[in-house]
């Protein structure tokens, strides 16, 4: 099945990263459109590290985020490869969110 994943807010690239995470919509071209965020290891780590000083998240002993996908790096490539597996899976619809199909104002483009 053909995709194609945005950033969100839209604009902006994604940048290859080892400590980041990304917010996107993947759009399949069956019209549904997903939202998921994709964290790095790293990134959980430093988040974690962060609460800990502000008290978030019971002082970092644990960290949450709905439709969360973990990678080990944040690239186009590994974003790709992993939305291709969780398609061929069939896990997409259990893994990231379901939103309304895809509409103009949605900044699709």
């Amino acid at each position: 099945m053909a995709f194609t994943f945005r950033r969100r807010p839209v604009g902006g690239e994604i940048v290859a990263s080892d400590d980041d995470n990304v917010d996107l919509w993947i759009d399949l071209d069956d019209g549904r459109v997903f939202s998921a965020t994709f964290f790095t290891i790293k990134n959980l780590t430093t988040l974690m590290g962060r609460y800990r000083e502000s008290g978030e998240c019971a002082r970092g002993t644990y960290f949450w985020a709905s439709d969360m996908v973990v990678v080990e790096s944040i690239s186009k490539e590994i974003i790709e490869a992993t939305i291709v597996d969780l398609i061929s899976s069939g896990e997409i619809e259990s893994c990231f969110e379901l939103l309304e199909p895809r509409r103009d104002d949605m900044g699709a483009g």
